[in-house]
This record gives structure tokens, sequence and C-alpha cells, in this order.
């Protein structure tokens, strides 16, 4: 209705009745502008509606987009909707053909948008479940463990040393090797090796 591109009626019941019309704003332009701006409309409602579960009703949208068009040719070229179908039809496919510097070109009315792209999920609304600490290694973990990840040595009271940081590291060291190896500015070590890094005088 906003495209102007379908009229509603009732019958004597009180059903409505989809019925494609043509455009009048759009006769005045040239064929491979009318042909673009359908195949922008119904595209990029589809590509908006694509992962929906029952995105294959656009596919109704799609029909009667397409008999507007037609009826809008029509329209422009003051003849019937049968006889721009015997024009412009390809095996099977609305086909426009336009001249550009360099060649002449073709392009087309896809017979059907809504194959374009398939749910990539059947439960795309289902929010995951939150997990807090879903991380491996996480620093409570590696505390935890009381395992040196510098010497190896298991069992002990490990304390975490940190730099501010990775970019600093220049490597001279074991301990700098292990963090930049890891991509971590923590480094959980037994006291031993800590006072190693930290030298007291």
């Amino acid at each position: 209705m906003e495209y102007k591109a379908i009229r509603i009626r009732k019958d004597e019941n009180g059903k409505d009745h989809w019925r494609a019309i043509h455009r009048g704003g759009l006769i005045s332009c040239r064929d491979i502008d009318i042909l673009g701006k359908y195949n922008a409309e119904v595209r990029g409602l589809y590509n908006y509606y694509c992962i929906a579960n029952n995105a294959i009703v656009i596919g109704l949208f799609a029909g009667l987009m397409k008999y507007s068009m037609l009826k809008t040719f029509a329209g422009k070229y003051r003849t019937k909707v049968k006889k721009i179908k015997e024009r412009y039809v390809k095996n099977g496919t609305f086909t426009v053909q336009y001249v550009t510097k360099q060649e002449l070109k073709e392009s087309t009315f896809p017979r059907h948008f809504v194959r374009l792209k398939k749910p990539l999920l059947s439960d795309v609304d289902i929010l995951p479940s939150y997990k807090r600490y879903e991380r491996k290694n996480s620093l409570a973990d590696r505390l935890k463990a009381g395992l040196c990840e510098l010497c190896g040595k298991s069992g002990c009271d490990v304390e975490m040393h940190q730099v501010q940081r990775l970019k600093d590291l220049k490597g001279c060291n074991q301990w700098e090797l292990v963090m930049l190896n890891n991509r971590r500015k923590t480094l959980a070590v037994c006291p031993d090796c800590h006072d190693k890094i930290h030298p007291r005088n």
C-alpha cells in the first residue's frame, strides 16, 4: 500500500482481495530504472526478514509486486500485460536489456526471491543460557590449580604476576616468553619463581 502497488477491495462477505495496480509515478522512468526500483523494494523487505522461519510468505508480496511491475510497463507502452510478457520474458524470467559505455547488459526480476537465503537457525529468537564463568583458565581456576606456569611446580601456593601491556615485554627472560606465548598479561607462579622475576635486594 505504501508503494501504491496494490489496491485492497472487500467483497460482499467482507473478505479482502488484494489487486496489483500500475504505478503512475514510474511510467516516465527508463525500463531499467523501473525494474531496479521493484527489485530493490522486494529484496530490501526480504533481506530484512529472511532469518524469520516463515519468510516464505514474502513470496506473496513478490508476486504482487511483479504483477504491478508488469502493469506499470503496460501503462508506459499503452499495451496489455500479455504483450509485455511476450516482449520481456525470456526463459520464464522477466529481463530488461540496457546499454552501458562498454556493452549491452541484462537485468532480471528473479523468479524466486525467497530462495536467495534460508534461515540460519531454527531457534534464532532464543537467547543462549547465561554462564558467568564460561571461560577456561580464569584467574580463579589458575590460582586453585596450584601449578606454577613457569617452572611447572604443583601443589604450591601460587602468586599472580601481572604486567600492564604485553607489547612492553621484549622476550629477554623466560617468564616474558611464556606470557607472550600465552598472550596473557598474567602469570601464575610459585613464590620462588616470583622472587626471580622480582629479585629482592
